[in-house]
């Protein structure tokens, strides 16, 4: 399945939110799934991992849980440790 990559601004969401979102969106079963969420709260950004479909169904998914990606691609390819993988 397709990976994609979204950012998002989260400046003034407090830690028990924030938490509270991450468990809500990397517990969900469905056709969107949650891989990873990267957070910074100093800085007020976070970068999160899906599989999904297609990009309309991610943005779709998104906007039901009210996260507005400042941007979103699609992964085409992904190295790790010198290891490259094409999706």
């Amino acid at each position: 399945m397709p990976r994609y990559i979204t950012a998002h601004i989260i400046a003034c969401m407090p830690h028990q939110r924030l938490q509270k979102l991450l468990k809500e969106i990397q517990s969900e079963d469905g056709e969107v799934k949650n891989l990873k969420a990267y957070c910074d709260t100093l800085q007020g950004r976070m970068v999160c991992e899906f599989e999904a479909p297609d990009g309309d169904t991610l943005n779709a998914w998104l906007k039901e849980r009210r996260m507005t990606p400042q941007w979103l691609f699609r992964v085409e390819f992904y190295a790790e440790a010198g290891e490259i993988e094409r999706f």
